[in-house]
């Protein structure tokens, strides 16, 4: 356990990360505008839960298979990522380094604060185990409903930033009736709410012998040291547990800062999780 005042060293640091890099961390890049070979189409969704209306962006494959074998893979960020992580599992589907995948972006950037986070804090609502909730209880269902998707809990969740941060909230959740078996966090935000994922990520151990998933973790060089410092201890923590059916890859992305990295983050990642 930490004293007193390693904690309180520990919050100095985070506040000084605030003013630092809040401006980089909120931030989405545009998405590019890149072609895909496949379809590409678009669904609004409205959750009951959360009480707002989602943009559904969706990429099938050119060789999209009309039974139920389509791995799922849903990337967050939609309005600002989809086109770039489309490209690269179009790519990936054509040179048959992955299965035939769909992907769903879920849109609605602009509550990322919201739905990424998963409690309130300074530049945050705390709405991550809502969002957990529209994804499991109204978007997988309706995807089913509209595309031919393997049924098993073999789903692949996407995330940088704070998408990073709710990637690996949900790989925190309990393995019964969590839909994903496979995470790619990219430039996670470690020091939301005084690291408060770490909190989740000790509570799944307390309670669990096994991690029965593939994770791949990355982070650009330049991101500076408090968040490559985290970087590196949740790294260490989860390969500690020593869980057996646990896969695990990090990685720094050299030259690379918080925005840059990503689109290589995800390129690796896909490469990683479905080759382990």
């Amino acid at each position: 356990m930490q004293t007193e005042e390693i904690k309180s060293r520990k919050i100095l640091i985070i506040k000084f990360i605030y003013i630092l890099f809040i401006p980089i961390l909120l931030s989405c890049s545009k998405d590019e505008n890149l072609e895909v070979i496949g379809v590409v189409e678009e669904f609004s969704l409205q959750s009951n839960i959360i009480k707002d209306s989602y943009p559904i962006y969706v990429y099938l494959p050119e060789n999209y298979s009309y039974d139920s074998s389509n791995q799922l893979i849903i990337g967050l960020d939609g309005d600002t990522r989809f086109n770039a992580i489309a490209n690269l599992i179009s790519d990936k589907t054509q040179n048959g380094s992955m299965p035939p995948s769909i992907l769903i972006s879920i849109g609605n950037n602009k509550n990322r604060n919201r739905d990424y986070t998963p409690t309130s804090y300074d530049y945050g609502t705390g709405g991550a185990n809502n969002f957990y909730q529209f994804i499991k209880e109204e978007l997988i269902p309706e995807l089913e409903s509209r595309y031919n998707l393997d049924p098993s809990n073999n789903k692949t969740l996407i995330g940088h930033s704070f998408g990073g941060l709710f990637t690996q909230y949900v790989m925190a959740q309990n393995r019964q009736d969590n839909p994903f078996n496979k995470f790619i966090a990219s430039g996670t935000s470690y020091w939301y709410g005084s690291g408060v994922i770490f909190e989740y990520e000790q509570n799944y151990a307390n309670e669990n012998i096994d991690l029965d998933v593939t994770f791949y973790n990355g982070m650009g060089t330049l991101e500076g040291g408090v968040m490559l410092a985290s970087f590196e201890e949740m790294n260490e923590r989860i390969e500690n547990r020593s869980y057996p059916n646990f896969k695990h890859k990090n990685e720094l992305i050299e030259k690379s800062g918080h925005t840059g990295s990503a689109n290589t983050i995800f390129k690796k990642g896909l490469d990683y999780v479905f080759n382990n």
